[in-house]
C-alpha cells in the first residue's frame, strides 16, 4: 500500500502506525486491557483474564533497528506469552524475523527451568514450553498462495504442522499477523467499516487524523483505543515520549527521502548521459562532424574521443 501518510497528527488523537508511536501510546502501562482486547480480537479461541505487559529491556532484549521494534512482551495468568509487534514498513524476510523474536520468549522460558534446576538438583530438566504467539500488525500485505489463508479478510495464522495430515507437532508457537494493508476503506469513510476488524484496522491507519470517535465506533476495545491515543488522557510525561518519538521518526524519514531524491537525480543523471552517448555513436557512424554531435549531444570532445 502507499505509505505517503504524513507522521504529523491533525486531529486530537496520536499517530500509532508507526512502531514505536505503537509502544508508546498503546503498550503504555495502564493499558493492559486493551492489549488484551487487541489480542483476543486477533486471537478469539483467547479469553484472558489478566495480563501483564513486561517491557523488554527487563529480560535483557536488545533488538531494535530503523525498521522494527519488538514492541512488548505480554504474559496471561495461565503463563502464555503474547509478543505484540506494530510493523510499518514492508522488508525482506518477514517470516524469519518473527520466527527470531518468537525465539526470545523461549529462551527466556528455558532460562528459568535451567535455573529452577540448579536450584533443584534432584528435579529433572523439564522442557515443555507454555504457548508463545508473535502477534504481528502490519502496514502492508502479505503473500500468500491464495486467499484462503485469510480469515475475515486481514488475518493469517501459522503454527508448526504436518504438511500431510495437518498434525500439531507442538502447541508452543504460534504466528498471528493482521494485515492493514487489505484494508479497503477509504480515510474519509468510516462509515464504510462493517465489522470490527474493519474499524480497528482504519482506526489505527486514520485516528491521528479525526477530531473524534466515529459513529458506530462504540466497541469496548474501540473505546479503550481512542482513549489511549488521546492527547488530553496524557501525562506530560507520555506526551513527551510521544514528541520524541515522532521526532525522531520525522528525521529518519527527512534523511531517507533525501538519499532517495538523490539516488534518484543521479538516475536520471546517469541515464540522460548513456541516452547521449547511444545517440553520439549512431550520429558518428553516419558520419556526423565531431562538433555537430558535440553541440546535439551536450557530450565534451573528451567524452567523444573514447566513443
Amino acid at each position: 500500500m502507499a505509505q505517503s501518510k504524513t507522521t504529523q497528527s491533525a486531529g486530537r488523537y496520536a499517530n500509532i502506525l508507526y512502531d514505536d508511536a505503537f509502544k508508546v501510546v498503546v503498550c503504555a502501562p495502564g493499558n493492559e486491557e486493551l492489549v488484551k482486547h487487541i489480542i483476543e480480537l486477533l486471537i478469539p479461541t483467547k479469553r484472558i483474564k489478566t495480563l501483564t505487559m513486561q517491557r523488554t529491556e527487563q529480560h535483557g532484549l536488545s533488538i531494535y533497528d530503523k525498521n522494527s521494534t519488538f514492541d512488548v512482551l505480554c504474559e496471561s495468568e495461565k503463563g502464555e506469552q503474547f509478543i505484540v509487534e506494530m510493523q510499518y514498513t514492508e522488508q525482506r524476510n518477514f517470516a524469519d524475523r518473527m520466527l527470531c523474536y518468537a525465539s526470545f520468549p523461549i529462551r527466556l522460558q528455558m532460562a528459568q527451568k535451567v535455573a529452577d534446576a540448579q536450584q533443584n538438583p534432584g528435579k529433572k530438566m523439564d522442557y515443555t514450553l507454555l504457548p508463545i504467539y508473535v502477534v504481528s500488525i502490519v502496514n502492508f500485505t502479505l503473500k500468500h498462495e491464495s486467499d484462503d489463508a485469510l480469515e475475515g479478510g486481514f488475518i493469517s495464522r501459522y503454527d508448526l504442522r504436518n504438511p500431510h495430515n495437518a498434525e500439531l507437532m507442538t502447541d508452543a508457537l504460534h504466528f498471528v499477523n493482521f494485515e492493514l494493508g487489505r484494508l479497503k476503506v477509504k480515510a474519509d469513510e468510516p462509515k464504510q467499516c462493517k465489522t470490527l476488524l474493519e474499524k480497528f484496522a482504519w482506526s489505527v491507519m486514520h485516528m491521528d487524523m479525526q477530531d473524534d470517535r466515529p459513529d458506530g465506533f462504540d466497541d469496548p476495545l474501540l473505546e479503550q483505543l481512542y482513549n489511549a491515543a488521546e492527547f488530553a488522557n496524557m501525562t506530560v510525561e507520555h506526551q513527551q515520549q510521544y514528541e520524541q518519538v515522532m521526532r525522531t521518526i520525522i528525521d529518519e524519514r527527512a534523511i531517507l527521502d533525501f538519499a532517495t531524491e538523490k539516488a534518484q537525480k543521479q538516475g536520471i543523471e546517469q541515464g540522460a548521459e548513456q541516452k547521449a552517448i547511444e545517440i553520439a555513436r549512431q550520429m558518428l557512424a553516419k558520419g556526423y562532424a565531431k562538433s555537430d554531435v558535440a553541440d546535439i549531444t551536450g557530450l565534451s570532445p573528451e567524452s567523444l574521443a573514447k566513443l
